[in-house]
């Protein structure tokens, strides 16, 4: 026999042994129910067979669903006859568990249910319409006719009792059995902590303990003493714990009630009444416990996402350059969420609680209008830019934004910090560059004349002057020594100019071997020697070129000094005029004009 005959062999195997077991499993809690009822004519007050085919059917594929099915309605009618049925209805009522079965089967699995979805609170509509109203309608007409047609039961009272014995059991074990078949149930125990698993188990005992006492031991009816260790199992230990306390209150209940026994049984002596008193207690308790446990669980799940999603946005926020502040109406932080490098490596505890001027002093004004901003006008985002200097020295750019809670109200803003010194440092080179000569590395024409457009907009009549300067002969330096010389030129004669003026001044050149000076003082003498101070410098060193050629270079220069209502354009043209007298005097000089 090859493989590929081993493979097929054993998934028949598999195929065959699946159902068998769940056939079996049927015909065992069926049995033990009717014998428990006391006689196979009358109807438990919960029938649970039914809930652990059901569990099966949902978890296994719909191709393997028909021969499960078969399996559990021919277990049925095994079990009504080995505990003394008759032919009609062991083949009547398996009929009509068989089409209860396939109907909420067919309902839940219309709604694309996954593993362990019965056991979230979600699942709760979907539980009520299908297993626990539908389903159980249609098998209690067939069930109930045939308990009137064979044992001649009242009718109504025999749908009453068969509706609401196969309701509460697959109700009440159909989502547990769910889980613990799926893994669902193993999964959360594991995932629980030994203290959490005793409380558990302590729960539950407690739960049987009250129970036992309330059907079995108390002189008075303490029925509703119950619902205290369910809701105690419910409110601590979540959605699957209080199905299996309820299920553990059902089957003492159901034991002591169906033995004529407890405070149930001792309010009539009748069978059907009975029976008729312990399914709407267990319904109550089932009412009261499915909406409170959905809820919790919905509560938990909704933490457990939240918590998750803070997790994430920390670790997102921790591995990238952004801190997050929240602030209250009074601009005070109240939340802190990412890196503590923004701030010069402060730690959240340092922040909380601070104001504008605990974040940064240095950009405290310009955060608080930013978050005065985002208040005022809560449908855009308002940005504030300033610069840290204690620490490092950098940029920081604050995003500030309307923050608001669940119910709508505006509560403070929100925060994003990023350090933006890359940035700017980036756009401060790219200005500079624009504003840049690239051979001598002073102002070029744009630059120096941005300079002197903004000194004139404040500028007092006498407060600057301009220094034309133009080198004398620089042609023949070009002729006679090529341009690469000629730039070296340039380049000697811009470091001596820039190293005779301040710090206050500005120097440009405006293109070809043609130079400028803005000098920043009222003092007109002073003026005029720094410019005398400058055509010396240049003309008392040769320049040194790389074929040890040694230039010596002189400029000639032009000075004029401002007066009111004087003009960028003008201001130069008087100091080109100025340029022009040097030249015509014989060059290697400054005149004032």
């Amino acid at each position: 026999m090859d493989l590929g005959q081993n493979h097929r062999m054993g998934r028949l195997a598999r195929l065959v042994a699946l159902p068998l077991m769940a056939g079996l499993a049927y015909c065992l809690v069926a049995t033990a129910t009717v014998r428990l009822t006391g006689s196979h004519e009358a109807i438990p007050a919960i029938w649970s067979a039914n809930a652990v085919l059901l569990a099966i059917l949902l978890l296994r594929p719909r191709n393997e669903a028909r021969a499960i099915l078969l399996c559990g309605v021919t277990a049925n009618g095994i079990a009504v006859l080995t505990s003394g049925g008759g032919a009609a209805e062991a083949f009547l009522f398996p009929v009509a568990n068989g089409i209860e079965l396939l109907i909420a089967m067919v309902g839940l699995r219309a709604k694309g249910l996954g593993r362990g979805a019965l056991s979230e609170p979600v699942a709760i509509g979907r539980l009520l319409l299908w297993p626990g109203l539908l389903a159980p309608a249609a098998s209690a007409t067939i069930g109930g006719l045939s308990a009137w047609y064979l044992f001649g039961h009242p009718l109504l009272s025999s749908v009453g009792r068969w509706y609401v014995s196969n309701a509460l059991g697959l109700l009440i074990l159909t989502p547990f059995l769910f889980a613990l078949m799926g893994g669902q149930a193993g999964r959360s125990l594991r995932g629980m902590s030994w203290r959490r698993r005793a409380e558990l188990a302590a729960l539950l005992l407690f739960t049987a303990m009250v129970a036992c006492y309330v059907f079995l031991w108390a002189r008075y009816p303490l029925l509703f003493l119950v619902i205290m260790p369910l809701m105690l199992v419910t409110f601590r230990t979540g959605w699957l714990s209080s199905q299996i306390a309820l299920g553990i209150v059902a089957l003492i209940g159901g034991s002591v009630t169906a033995a004529g026994h407890g405070p149930i049984a001792a309010q009539t002596d009748n069978a059907n009444l009975q029976t008729y008193g312990i399914q709407i207690y267990l319904a109550a308790m089932l009412l009261v416990q499915m909406p409170i446990a959905a809820v919790l669980t919905a509560h938990r799940q909704l933490v457990r996402k939240l918590r998750e999603s803070e997790q994430s946005l920390r670790l997102l926020a921790s591995r990238s350059p952004i801190l997050l502040l929240a602030f209250d109406l009074r601009g005070r932080c109240e939340r802190v969420v990412g890196t503590n490098e923004v701030l010069a490596g402060r730690t959240p505890a340092e922040l909380i609680g601070a104001s504008f001027a605990g974040i940064s002093e240095e950009g405290q004004y310009v955060l608080a209008r930013a978050h005065d901003a985002a208040l005022d006008d809560i449908s855009q985002s308002h940005v504030a830019e300033f610069r840290i200097v204690k620490g490092h020295d950098g940029w920081i750019e604050a995003m500030f934004r309307a923050n608001f809670d669940e119910a709508g109200r505006c509560v403070g803003t929100i925060a994003t910090l990023h350090d933006v010194t890359a940035r700017k440092n980036q756009a401060l080179a790219l200005s500079r560059s624009a504003a840049t000569d690239s051979l001598t590395g002073l102002l070029n024409r744009a630059g120096f004349r941005a300079r002197l457009d903004h000194a004139l907009l404040s500028a007092a009549p006498g407060a600057l002057s301009i220094a034309l300067i133009d080198v004398d002969r620089f042609k023949l330096i070009n002729d006679n020594s090529g341009h690469q010389a000629g730039d070296i030129v340039l380049q000697e004669i811009a470091r001596r100019i820039a190293g005779e003026v301040r710090a206050s001044d500005a120097v440009g050149r405006l293109g070809g071997d043609e130079f400028v000076i803005l000098l920043t003082t009222p003092d007109w003498t002073t003026v005029q020697e720094i410019c005398n101070r400058i055509v010396q410098v240049v003309g008392s060193e040769p320049i040194m070129l790389p074929s040890g050629q040694r230039l010596r270079t002189a400029i000639s220069c032009g000075v004029a000094r401002y007066s009111a209502g004087t003009g960028p354009d003008e201001f130069l043209n008087e100091a080109d005029l100025a340029l022009y007298e040097a030249k015509r005097a014989g060059r290697n000089r400054v005149v004032a004009a």
